[in-house]
């Protein structure tokens, strides 16, 4: 059979298809070229190294899944290194070497902050409430309940928005799950008595009940034997030394002249009617005040008269109470040159050097003895103590 004759324009078309064929086949034969080329750069030693430095950072678990899920889908001889995953921080949890900031909030902060609730010093009730309790609701029931110890009495509560403990007070509008009433056990007017332990624990109870919380309560026996214990040996070392300046012909004083002698010595006459010397904190080191007792206003003042002064420390309040007897002294010494003075005792006896000597090496001794029972003079627990 004979074949048809093609045209010219047959042919030109015939061409021109077999060259597009031909041009989508060497497209898709290079495409497969780059994918194993890819490939193979993907398990290649150089990709290995980014791995491992990317693991050494924050390598994850979709980083791991995205590398094997290559190796499984792309056929090639390479055997890449496996590369695990690393949890640095769970690691550093569970060796405790956590930071502040990788640790949970609720973990770094189980306790208030001594300041708040001090087991040495305080009768802690601790409540776990099933849901928030409202600041506002509780300060109402436990100012009914406990409204006889509220000068004793401090509240504090874990703030899970900010992760810190708060002390509540009237105005607070927050609500809290984890609450903690600390009782001060002991001061100078004495230990907590048996009553004032009952009242609070029942109203504690009858608060937990109201709030649907757990309570924590010590046994009431051995905050009452550890109140005791605790306020004998604070009556102890409670020492409050005075020691007074007087003219030698018992002349008075002018006042107009002990204010310029106080404010060349530092002291700042305060709303007690007291001349204070502070420490760089602004806590009281000694005060010097009118040997009568009478209190001194700076309304008035440049025209009294004065018979004599006493300068006073507050033994167990001060930090350093050898430095602040020898900065009393100096400004006593002042004042006998100014006023041609004496320094005498409570009955009028003129104090010798030696006597001066032996009231501060009793400063010292029972300083120490305040820091060997953990309650250092001049801190936080001596100056809720000593109050």
């Amino acid at each position: 059979m004979a074949l048809p004759a093609f045209s010219d324009l047959q042919l030109s078309l015939a061409g021109a298809s077999l060259l597009a064929v031909a041009g989508v086949w060497g497209y898709n034969a290079w495409q497969a070229y780059l994918q194993r080329k890819l490939a193979q750069r993907a398990f290649s030693g150089e990709h290995a190294a980014d791995a491992l430095m990317r693991g050494a950072g924050k390598t994850t678990l979709a980083d791991a899944d995205t590398d094997a899920s290559a190796g499984a889908d792309t056929d090639t001889d390479a055997t890449p290194q496996r590369i695990e995953p690393r949890f640095d921080a769970v690691d550093e949890f569970a060796s405790g070497a956590t930071t502040a900031d990788s640790q949970p909030q609720a973990e770094q902060s189980s306790e208030p902050p001594a300041d708040l609730a001090d087991e040495y010093i305080d009768c802690i009730a601790r409540f776990e409430a099933a849901e928030p309790v409202a600041a506002p609701l509780l300060w109402a029931a436990q100012r009914q309940l406990l409204g006889l110890l509220e000068g004793r009495l401090c509240w504090s509560g874990w703030d899970e928005d900010h992760g810190q403990w708060r002390k509540l007070h009237v105005h607070d509008a927050s609500s809290y799950r984890r609450l903690y009433a600390a009782l001060q056990i002991a001061d100078r007017h004495g230990p907590i008595s048996n009553a004032d332990i009952a009242r609070f624990f029942d109203a504690a109870r009858q608060l937990a009940v109201n709030c649907r919380a757990e309570i924590d309560l010590p046994a009431a026996a051995d905050i009452l034997a550890h109140a005791q214990a605790l306020d004998e040996f604070c009556a102890g070392v409670d020492w409050r030394i005075g020691v007074n300046v007087v003219n030698r012909a018992d002349q008075p004083f002018g006042a107009a002249r002990l204010i310029d002698l106080a404010t060349e010595t530092s002291l700042w006459l305060k709303d007690d009617g007291l001349f204070h010397a502070e420490d760089a904190t602004g806590l009281t080191v000694f005060t010097l005040g009118d040997l009568g007792g009478q209190p001194l206003a700076a309304d008035g003042m440049s025209a009294l008269t004065l018979h004599g002064v006493t300068l006073s420390i507050d033994v167990p309040r001060v930090a350093d109470g050898a430095q602040a007897f020898d900065r009393l002294l100096a400004v006593a010494r002042r004042l006998m040159e100014t006023f041609d003075g004496l320094l005498v005792d409570d009955q009028r006896r003129p104090l010798s050097d030696e006597m001066l000597a032996a009231i501060r090496a009793k400063i010292v001794e029972f300083q120490q003895k305040m820091a060997e029972h953990h309650i250092p003079a001049g801190g936080r627990r001596a100056l809720r103590l000593y109050s």
